[in-house]
């Protein structure tokens, strides 16, 4: 797909790209995160004292990816050994220790979620202390509950006459994450609000004030799944506006910003409610990931973590200590080597069906990134010297693509297809 067809050099649409737009933004974290729920993340883990080896192999070749435990799961877990309790379920006794093993392996830094909902202080402190046993300071943060904006339609909060099914009061949300944060010390990195919805959004200043939040962050899933009128399909999938940060985290980054805070994704995914087979395990989900991430980042939110549930959106399942990657996967990977840390990345001007950006890294060396929203394939010509890797990620199978193109006269037109992202990075494919 990325050859150029015989004869179209007369007649075809070539737009030359290289005047920026807007101020450049420096990427100072992985732009990628993961985020996983407790229970899948303890079957992932395996039986043994440390993790199956390609479940390492597979988050290693992600770099240093932020992982998110939390989810729904994270305000339906208690520790290992705590007598029944309607609503919850324990963690396995080895879960702490096996994630030391994991971590010790990877190195990777881990935002543990704490369960707010069920109302019991203790279960929360005992989780801290877990993680802190597993994972060194410098790579641990917190989260202190998970989208308590819906708490109580989504996940019933437990109050002094059992699961309470009406919203959580923000006030009872805020002085419970404040007395929490205060029993966790000073020192201790946590970030939130972790909303669903705009709700909250308005109150984030004060919420902030009550937690001294080191990071903003929500939630954030373009498509729907819930109801069986579900609109979740693969072209919906692959529609501008899709890929685009929603409303709710737009106004969350905007408080951010004006707290002087980061802010993150700190759970995404294709389609609500545990996705959509065909949809978000297709190629097109491939597309519209690395679509938002480089929306993300163009915007100003530091890091998309993708969400596992158990379903099929998740980027990988381990099965009996054997990994499968899903098409979201590659776009993963795809952007942890387009998008560097510390590199800076430009907008550039283009046709409307189009989104492309310039990523300057360490000595100058300058990636292209160009995603078209278009029907037809459009060229685009690229200031370029020598060989180039081209790589196209499409909505069909194979994924991924890689050729050498050689530029001439400083200058390098390629093909990109509809619904394709086209990376143009300097040196000859491997």
């Amino acid at each position: 797909m990325l050859a150029a067809p015989a004869g179209a050099a007369s007649g075809r649409r070539t737009v030359a790209l290289g005047a920026t737009t807007g101020s450049p933004v420096t990427i100072v974290t992985d732009p990628i995160g993961l985020s996983v729920e407790y229970p899948v993340l303890a079957a992932d883990l395996g039986p043994g004292p440390c993790p199956p080896p390609a479940l390492t192999g597979v988050l290693q070749a992600l770099g240093d990816p932020t992982i998110r435990i939390g989810g729904d799961s994270e305000d339906q877990t208690a520790p290992a050994g705590t007598p029944p309790f309607s609503g919850v379920t324990d963690l396995p006794a080895a879960f702490w220790s096996q994630l030391a093993c994991l971590e010790s392996q990877t190195h990777e830094p881990f935002a543990v979620g704490l369960n707010l909902a069920s109302q019991t202080p203790a279960w929360a402190y005992a989780i801290a202390a877990g993680a802190r046993s597993a994972i060194p300071a410098n790579l641990l943060s917190f989260e202190l509950g998970n989208e308590a904006d819906i708490d109580g339609p989504s996940i019933p909060w437990w109050n002094a006459t059992g699961l309470a099914k009406t919203l959580l009061p923000l006030p009872t949300y805020v002085n419970d994450a404040a007395a929490l944060k205060l029993a966790l010390g000073a020192g201790t990195v946590v970030e939130g609000p972790d909303f669903a919805t705009g709700r909250w959004t308005k109150s984030i200043p004060e919420i902030n004030s009550a937690l001294s939040l080191n990071t903003i962050d929500a939630h954030f899933y373009p498509l729907n799944a819930c109801t069986g009128t579900s609109e979740a399909t693969v072209s919906a999938l692959l529609r501008s506006g899709t890929s685009e940060p929603g409303r709710s985290v737009l106004e969350t980054l905007a408080e951010a910003q004006a707290l002087h805070l980061p802010m993150v994704i700190s759970e995404s995914n294709s389609v609500a409610c545990r996705g959509k087979p065909g949809v978000s395990n297709s190629p097109a989900a491939a597309v519209w990931g690395m679509r938002l991430i480089i929306n993300a980042i163009r915007r100003g939110i530091q890091s998309v973590r993708f969400h596992s549930s158990g379903s099929s959106y998740d980027p990988f399942t381990v099965l009996g200590g054997v990994v499968t990657t899903e098409p979201l996967y590659d776009a993963l990977l795809v952007a942890v080597q387009t998008l560097p840390v510390g590199a800076s990345v430009s907008t550039l001007k283009t046709p409307r069906s189009l989104m492309a950006v310039e990523v300057t890294a360490g000595g100058g060396r300058k990636t292209y990134l160009v995603t078209n929203y278009g029907s037809k394939p459009t060229y685009v010509t690229v200031p370029a010297v020598g060989a180039q890797s081209v790589t196209d990620l499409t909505p069909y199978a194979p994924v991924v693509g890689t050729v050498k193109m050689n530029a001439s006269a400083g200058h390098l037109t390629v093909p990109v297809h509809s619904n394709t992202v086209v990376a143009i990075t300097p040196g000859a494919a491997g």
